[in-house]
């Protein structure tokens, strides 16, 4: 019997057959690397968008934030009426504000058809109050720009109506006063260095520590010298306040009196005279003395 060696040789895989049965690893990783590269895109996208959203979120201002010369300090609404209402603002005027914040003063006075323009150094602010004019329903009437108050042109002016420290109403003081006689100024809380209000009053309601409003009339420019038919007139003005003399011949009587814009009223003696300046000449109406009627031209 002839005994045969059986011997197995393992039959080798080929390389074919190896890639083969690898395929199904690489595949998983790579759909694994893919899953990572998409999430990665989308937390970076995410990040982007929600910083985009802020980014877009609109302006809301804070009170206290500061400005050129000045910090936000909102008018309460009651107040802004009060000041609307004693300033007499209808639809024939023409307002303005410098420093106007958020635009309620010019919106406020739009609602009573009034037209407007306020003046803002921050344009966030000046983004703001076109906005809310747009959403009160007045845009076509209140119009806000950027730019600083100091150098703004207010002469079509006829009403201000602001809220700014007296050292700010101070450096304005000479752009006031060459506005038109009879303008009217109205100003929440703070004064004018030398310039005594016409009127004061307070609002009611909801205005914390900012309630009072103050008017104050333009006063038309009467300092100098006035011939009148019985005599000179010799005037020294601080604001609305006059004084000075009324001279005839060699009797000379103190002059003491008020302007209201155009309207003048002053006594001399026994006799208070009122009437109204026209540029370069005034008349009106004598009581007491001998009464009747006067007029003077400057000089």
């Amino acid at each position: 019997m002839v005994s045969r060696r059986l011997s197995f040789v393992a039959d080798p895989i080929p390389v074919a057959k190896q890639s083969l049965s690898r395929r199904p690893h690489l595949k998983a990783r790579r759909c694994i690397l893919q899953s990572f590269v998409v999430l990665s895109f989308a937390v970076v996208a995410a990040g982007s968008l929600a910083q985009e959203k802020q980014e877009k979120k609109p302006f809301q201002p804070v009170v206290g934030q500061s400005g050129k010369d000045v910090v936000w300090v909102p008018t309460p609404f009651v107040l802004i009426e009060k000041m609307l209402d004693l300033a007499r603002v209808t639809s024939q005027d023409y307002v303005m504000d410098l420093g106007s914040g958020d635009g309620r003063n010019i919106i406020g006075a739009a609602k009573r058809g009034a037209r407007g323009k306020g003046i803002e150094w921050n344009h966030n602010m000046v983004d703001l109050a076109k906005r809310r004019a747009q959403e009160a329903g007045v845009a076509d009437k209140a119009e806000f720009v950027q730019g600083d108050m100091y150098v703004a042109d207010i002469s079509q002016a006829n009403v201000m109506a602001m809220f700014l420290l007296t050292e700010n109403l101070d450096k304005l003081m000479p752009k006031f006063l060459d506005l038109k006689p009879g303008s009217r100024i109205v100003i929440n809380g703070f004064g004018i260095t030398g310039w005594s209000p016409d009127v004061t009053e307070r609002a009611s309601g909801d205005c914390g520590s900012w309630c009072t409003a103050h008017l104050f009339y333009v006063p038309a420019k009467v300092v100098g010298t006035w011939q009148m038919p019985g005599g000179k007139l010799t005037i020294k003005q601080a604001f609305q306040k006059i004084s000075g003399t009324l001279a005839n011949g060699a009797n000379s009587t103190p002059v003491e009196g008020s302007l209201k814009g155009e309207e003048i009223a002053f006594t001399a003696g026994g006799a208070t005279y009122t009437g109204r300046v026209n540029g370069n000449s005034m008349s009106g109406d004598v009581k007491g003395g001998v009464g009747g009627k006067w007029s003077a031209t400057k000089k």
